[in-house]
């Protein structure tokens, strides 16, 4: 991937970095700034059925990413877990097949499926070299057309994931997690709705069948590509995908829900044998699409967001608290939340809270220095630069462009707001966005 504007060694290269075939260390190399990022190009283009296919043509190698993205994400279950479940059955027998024809395919392929779930979203990650998609593609369709959701499987990972959710319990930071999410949403939101023993009893597979028919389907899905293709790759792909026989319906688009936040902002989990304490401090906030989301990415950034960020300098190098402690600025669709999180001695569980408020304080009453602004910029800068670097990198990069609506274009006007952003704008977004006095403290341990 080319780069515009920036060159990490200028200027005389060779003069300066080299003396009598040696390097030259007495001289430091120019810095300049990266104005913009020259992106790889993203092409659109329509199945036969009308399924959005992005490709990213770029690379050496023979080997592609296939990413296909359905709107089948926890916000649409009608009950606890059935997003996550059926994506992991789906892959566990097919019509004709079982799971282990399934994986026994893949291996011999050398191919790799990957799956996620997310509140929205759910999809594939598919991994191939291009000559073994013509043997791969058609069981890609089985499994979202065919899938048979066989007992005897669902059983096995029905136990797995209860004892799973039993170890988890038992760590303070997993329990505090599900507490602060709990509290910022409400139990009944889907971004606050946590898993109780009761959830795995109350799923069948019946469910399962209803809930994948209904959101695995063409209307309800997009493809994004990258890797080296050719044409015969994209011909391969209609012909299997681009049917109108799995057409569907979309996702509801007026599914709402309350945001229902906790009436107490503190909460205490008591684990008398823990040595530690689990911290969550944090808020709803915005989420990408309002206007000051991508300033108070910055915000955030200098506050806790990266490992010279001011509460790692205090809390962590000063104080000796913890080993780490981060702030994290989340987007979802249908919101958004600013949280703290931190794992400390349980002596100093209070003291680290205290800490996090006062420099709350400090971003809200006193403007950031200028070398401390131009490190997170060079930081933020360089991210975006390594997230955007190379075809499969950046197809990750521009799904979550596709979620939020927007295209490449984006990548360097985020670039051009990092750049521009002023201390005093920082302070006036800290005054907007971060009151500790309406942030809920959830502490395990």
């Amino acid at each position: 991937m080319k780069m515009q504007s920036i060159k990490y060694i200028c200027g005389d290269q060779r003069d300066q970095r080299e003396k009598n075939g040696k390097m030259n260390r007495t001289k430091a190399p120019q810095i300049k700034t990266v104005d913009a990022i020259d992106l790889l190009a993203v092409e659109q283009i329509k199945l036969d059925n009308g399924i959005p296919v992005y490709i990213i043509n770029a690379g050496e190698q023979e080997i592609v990413k296939i990413d296909f993205v359905f709107e089948a994400g926890k916000w649409y279950e009608p009950k606890n877990l059935l997003a996550d479940f059926v994506n992991r059955m789906m892959r566990e027998g097919v019509k004709g097949r079982s799971a282990k024809d399934i994986a026994d395919i893949f291996e011999f392929y050398g191919s790799n499926l990957e799956s996620s779930v997310s509140f929205t979203n759910a999809g594939f990650q598919l991994y191939s070299l291009n000559k073994h998609l013509p043997h791969i593609l058609p069981l890609m369709m089985e499994i979202f057309t065919e899938a048979s959701f066989p007992e005897e499987e669902f059983a096995i990972m029905l136990n797995n994931r209860k004892q799973k959710h039993t170890e988890r319990l038992a760590k303070n930071d997993y329990v505090a997690n599900r507490n602060f999410l709990s509290a910022i949403w409400g139990p009944e939101h889907p971004y606050g709705r946590v898993t109780e023993f009761e959830n795995f009893e109350n799923v069948t597979t019946a469910q399962l069948r209803d809930f994948y028919s209904r959101y695995y389907n063409a209307s309800n899905c997009f493809v994004l590509i990258s890797g080296r293709l050719d044409d015969t790759l994209i011909r391969s792909l209609n012909s299997v995908f681009g049917s109108a026989s799995w057409l569907g319906s979309k996702a509801p688009a007026d599914i709402d829900f309350e945001l229902k936040p906790a009436a107490a902002l503190r909460q205490h989990t008591e684990k008398k044998d823990s040595v530690q304490t689990s911290i969550m401090i944090g808020c709803a906030t915005i989420n990408r699409y309002h206007p000051d989301f991508d300033k108070l990415s910055v915000v955030n950034t200098v506050f806790g967001g990266y490992f010279g960020s001011r509460l790692m300098a205090n809390i962590r190098e000063d104080k000796g608290y913890t080993y780490g402690i981060f702030s994290s600025l989340t987007s979802y669709q249908h919101g958004g939340i600013l949280e703290i999180s931190a794992e400390v001695g349980k002596e100093v569980s209070e003291a680290t809270i205290t800490e996090v408020r006062n420099e709350i304080e400090l971003m809200r009453t006193k403007l950031v220095d200028q070398e401390e602004l131009e490190t997170v910029k060079n930081y933020l800068t360089g991210r975006l630069m390594r997230s955007a670097d190379g075809p499969m990198k950046y197809s990750d990069v521009y799904k979550g462009l596709i979620l939020y609506g927007r295209d490449g274009s984006y990548i360097n006007q985020y670039l051009k707001t990092v750049h521009d952003i002023t201390a005093e704008e920082i302070r006036d977004l800290a005054v907007k966005y971060l009151d500790f006095d309406r942030m809920h403290v959830i502490t395990v341990g």
